[in-house]
Parts: C-alpha cells; structure tokens; sequence
C-alpha cells in the first residue's frame, strides 16, 4: 500500500497483494500470507474472522431403507459402540444406499445377495469396514424381520484375511533425535514439542493429545488424568518434569488468548482447539525432519505409543502395567504392541507348574492306564 500510496485497505487491495510477486514463493509461505489477507479482509467487512474449515460431510440416510438404517445406528447406539464406530457405519450406509439407488432398488425387501456382492466388489478402500458394517446391516435386517431370508451368509464366506502387522518402533537414540530437531525459538515449535513429549513420554493417542484440558492436569500431584477417547476408560499418568514444562512453556508465552478448556489452540486465528490430524500431521512431519532412518516403519503418534510400550518392556516393566500405561483394558491388546521384542517376551512367560504324582495314581491310576 505504501508502494502504491494507498491510503485505504480494501479486499481488493488484498487480492492484489496476494497476486503480486512475494518474497518467498514456497506453498507453505503463500498459504500463510492469504490466510493473513482473508483474516484482514473478513474483520474489514464483516466484523469478525470467519470459520474458513471446511464442513463434515454429513451423510443423510433417507427412504425406507434409510430409516431402517438409522434404526440399525441406535441399536449399536445401545450396545454402547464409540462415535467413530458409529460415524463409520453411517458413512459406509449412505454409500450402501447411493449403489441401491443407482439400481433401482427402494425397498428393503428387494434388496438381495447380488445387491450386497455388487456393492462390496465396488469398493476399493478399507474392505474390513464395508464388510463388517454391511454383514451387521444385513444381520440386523433379519434379526428384525425385515427381511424374510438372511442374506448375510453370503458376506460370511468373503471376510477378508488380515496380515498380520508388525509394530513399528524406535530406539531410544531416535527417539531423542526426533524430540532434538524441533525448533522451539516459534510458537508452533512450542506447541508441537510439547505435543511431541505427550506421545513420546506418555504414550498418549492422538485424539487424547488433542483432547487435553485444564482440568486433566493436576500439578499439585504431578499427575494427568483424563478420559481416553477411544476406550471411556480413565487413565491416570505421572506428569513428568520434561513434559510439564514444555507444557507451561507452551501456555506462559505463546498460547492465544482464549476460553477454551482445551490446552493446544490453532496457531492461526480464529484460534481453537487442534484435531487429531493435526497432532498426525505435526509429529509425521518432525520425526521426518528429523533424519532418523524411517525404511518401511510407520512414523507417526501411534509409533511413538508402540516404542514407549516396547521400551517399558525392555526395562523390566511388567505387562499389567505396560497396560495401565497405555489405557488398555485387556493385556492381550497390549501384546500386539509388543511382538517385535521377543526376547523379552519370553521373560514375560509363566512358567508350567509340574503335576503331582498324586494327580496320576488317583482313583487307582485306572484311568491314565
């Protein structure tokens, strides 16, 4: 505006400045200058920052098979199934109703095995979802009588098989490669290190990360209590040094100004809590600029939950505990977070008391005969 002495901002001012040539012309730059100008622009005409997020897609499910559909939802409503749980089986429904429509079928009593094969055939992605979803669907159709023949045997003999997934893990020298390279001079550096800690030091998923409040920490007792979301179960953690302060660096001198109850804030305006995908998004992109050998290993938040876990193993730490740790509600679920460390494992077995002679010669021996 100096350049070209204008006294006025205006929203094409803005647009104009945005085509012009910039300083940097790197995506990451140039996103961070139109947000900037969008921010200036909307506050100009409107008197506030608009929410720019772009909605949920919101997947109605309509007509007869739909309300049998939102029947089916409330069902496993009841049987207490998650909200990501709940929110799959209606994204994979209303696709299931779009390729009913496409041929022609409206009722539910039309609806038979050619109609169920077609539509999982036409899948590409995540079959394991769209099969389990379309098998409870159609078990639900005949355990309510809605339809007079069980069509979901035809979907029991096409389960797919799954490969068995080994763990990805990192050494405790990466891992502290990983937590060095992020540059904390930055608010973002700030917050992502803080973040960072959180999954490397405690195990945590992302979505709790994201879901962190005031009122989960207790600095008092030095502890971290909160509600996992995946599981409802509540898990209470030790609030290390390393990570509260990181913490209270975060907050003390560059979290925005804001009533939310949750911790981490967008670093942009309108300021409000980050999602998951930010948190994936945010340690994927330290651990790669880290310089750590990734090879075929996963590196994300969950990586960081299998290397804590792996490392409580290698320190002796007891599997009941390794599932305290992580929120699991059973120690077999825990295992599958473990099976690259056999060696270990192998400490974790129990051994097989010998059988008494007494057990042998009861009743005279006569049946072991």
């Amino acid at each position: 505006m100096e350049k070209h002495a204008i006294s006025v901002y205006s929203p094409t001012v803005g647009d104009d400045f945005i085509d012009s040539p910039l300083p940097f012309n790197s995506p990451t730059y140039r996103r961070a200058v139109r947000r900037s100008v969008a921010v200036l622009s909307d506050f100009l005409v409107y008197g506030k920052v608009s929410n720019r997020i772009v909605p949920r897609v919101n997947h109605e499910l309509l007509g007869e098979i739909g309300y049998a559909a939102e029947a089916f939802l409330a069902s496993q409503a009841e049987l207490r199934r998650s909200k990501p749980t709940l929110d799959n089986h209606r994204r994979v429904l209303s696709y299931f109703l779009e390729h009913l429509s496409l041929t022609a079928v409206q009722s539910i009593s039309a609806i038979n095995e050619e109609h169920v094969l077609a539509f999982l055939a036409s899948t590409q992605n995540c079959k394991d979802q769209y099969l389990n979803t379309t098998r409870l669907f159609c078990r639900y159709l005949y355990a309510s009588k809605l339809v007079e023949r069980n069509i979901e045997y035809v979907i029991g003999r096409n389960a797919l098989g799954k490969r068995e997934k080994i763990p990805s893990i990192y050494d405790p020298n990466e891992v502290l490669l990983i937590e060095g390279v992020v540059d904390q001079s930055c608010p973002v550096g700030k917050r992502d290190y803080a973040v960072l800690l959180l999954a490397t030091r405690l195990g945590l998923r992302s979505s709790d990360i994201a879901g962190l409040r005031f009122a989960n920490l207790d600095w008092d007792n030095n502890t971290i209590r909160l509600i996992q979301y995946k599981t409802k179960r509540e898990v209470e953690l030790p609030l290390l040094s390393d990570v509260g302060d990181a913490i209270i660096n975060y907050l003390k001198h560059v979290r925005p100004i804001s009533s939310e109850p949750n911790i981490f804030l967008s670093a942009c305006a309108p300021y409000r809590p980050i999602n998951r995908l930010i948190i994936n998004g945010a340690i994927s992109r330290i651990i790669k600029a880290s310089k750590v050998d990734i090879g075929n290993r996963k590196f994300g938040p969950h990586a960081m939950r299998h290397t804590l876990a792996s490392r409580l193993l290698s320190n002796g730490v007891p599997l009941p505990v390794i599932s305290e740790t992580l929120g699991h509600t059973a120690t077999q679920t825990t295992m599958k977070y473990l099976r690259v460390d056999l060696n270990n494992l192998r400490h974790c077995t129990l051994g097989v008391p010998l059988v008494g002679r007494d057990f042998y010669e009861q009743k005279g021996g006569m049946f072991y005969e």
